[in-house]
């Protein structure tokens, strides 16, 4: 009985080995200088959407409450949620691996800035795999989607986020820039996040834009319009949709352009577009803004209704919620055969409501309403080319 139990043991042993990654190394040596005291975290190099970095190996059964995720449910994936950390790259870390029940928060990925300690910036470390519910998002909100955390993936960007707390008045507080690497480390895997997933652009959201009566992150100064426009990600305006005739012409939005500044049809069409308030319509307003009309100028992000708050709330509301299917694209949804070998998403009951012409110049083209899934040939086709 003792040989047989010692040989129980041996073939436990034998298969943590064997099972355990192959290229795992300590958290310290992938990070040097970057950790004190060794958190004792293991880590694998993996590709990242088509960026290398590391990935935290799941702890043992011992340090279970170390696992800072559970499952989805089932739940599709239909967000994309950008954070700021408001702490250097090691405390995020260590809040995000730590050994109790107490409030555990976490993140999918986090991205690193460039810091003092020789940690270089742009470096990604996944910290929960996307086929599990990480803790992000908290009692968000957007559209008819509750509960986030279970439909999203979230991305923490290395960055401290302001000077004092977050009682100040906007316009007092002073925001930290974002590092170029992050960012363009952020673009890339974004990029092909939303492509994975099939993520509407107006579903790439700020964790402020779902929670907007208690997150400031991540700020006015995210650049939100350069992931649009050099990476494809998220919802903006083109330089070509910025005036009311071209919205006009582009669009044909049923809400004609409000002649006055006016704080219920500018939450109207907030509320239109997805953004939900919790009692706080004055920090949607904000919100709104820090993403959008005053994004990189923090000076305006207050609750003052200027005229810029009002054309993009409603130039945006055409764009995504409103646009109507040109005659050339609603060709596809009558009869036009899908080419062999695709696989899309398949049309829905609101389908009108989702704007055809915002991928027009994408990496990828829609096809119902959605963009292409990973395996549909829709996106590399010629048959597009009349989208």
């Amino acid at each position: 009985m003792i040989h047989k139990n010692i040989l129980y043991c041996l073939f436990l042993l034998l298969t943590a080995f064997f099972l355990a990654p192959s290229n795992a190394i300590p958290i310290t040596d992938a990070y040097p200088g970057v950790f004190s005291p060794d958190p004792e975290i293991d880590v694998s190099s993996v590709n990242i959407h088509g960026v290398l970095g590391y990935a935290i190996n799941p702890f043992p059964a011992n340090e279970s409450n170390r696992n800072h995720y559970d499952s989805r449910k089932g739940s599709k994936i239909k967000y994309l949620i950008m954070h700021f950390t408001e702490e250097n790259f090691t405390r995020t870390i260590n809040i995000f691996t730590n050994n109790s029940r107490d409030n555990p928060t976490s993140a999918h990925y986090v991205i690193t800035q460039k810091e003092v300690n020789n940690l270089a910036g742009g470096q990604v470390l996944r910290v929960v795999p996307e086929e599990l519910r990480a803790w992000h998002a908290g009692t968000s909100a957007f559209g008819s989607d509750k509960s986030l955390n279970y439909v999203s993936i979230g991305i923490e960007h290395v960055n401290l986020g302001f000077n004092g707390n977050i009682s100040m008045p906007e316009m007092n507080r002073t925001y930290f820039p974002y590092d170029d690497n992050e960012i363009a480390a952020s673009g890339k895997i974004s990029r092909d996040i939303v492509k994975q997933y099939g993520i509407l652009p107006q579903h790439v959201l700020g964790h402020e834009d779902v929670q907007p009566a208690w997150k400031p992150d991540p700020g006015p100064l995210f650049p939100w319009g350069k992931l649009y426009h050099q990476y494809g990600v998220g919802a903006w305006l083109d330089d070509d949709e910025m005036s009311v005739d071209a919205i006009n012409a582009k669009y044909a939005p049923p809400r004609s352009f409000p002649q006055n500044l006016n704080q219920t049809i500018l939450l109207d069409m907030l509320h239109s577009y997805g953004f939900r308030s919790s009692g706080d319509e004055e920090r949607v307003i904000i919100a709104f803004k820090k993403h959008f009309s005053a994004n990189q100028f923090p000076a305006l992000c207050d609750p003052i209704i200027r005229v810029e708050d009002m054309f993009w709330a409603w130039a945006l509301e055409a764009k995504y919620v409103t646009s109507s299917l040109t005659t050339a694209t609603a060709s596809l949804f009558t009869g036009s055969p899908t080419p062999s070998g695709s696989s899309c998403v398949d049309a829905v009951p609101d389908c009108l409501q989702y704007n055809l012409n915002e991928c027009q110049n994408s990496l990828y083209k829609p096809i119902m309403c959605k963009y292409c899934k990973q395996t549909c040939n829709l996106c590399r086709d010629s048959t597009c080319s009349t989208f």
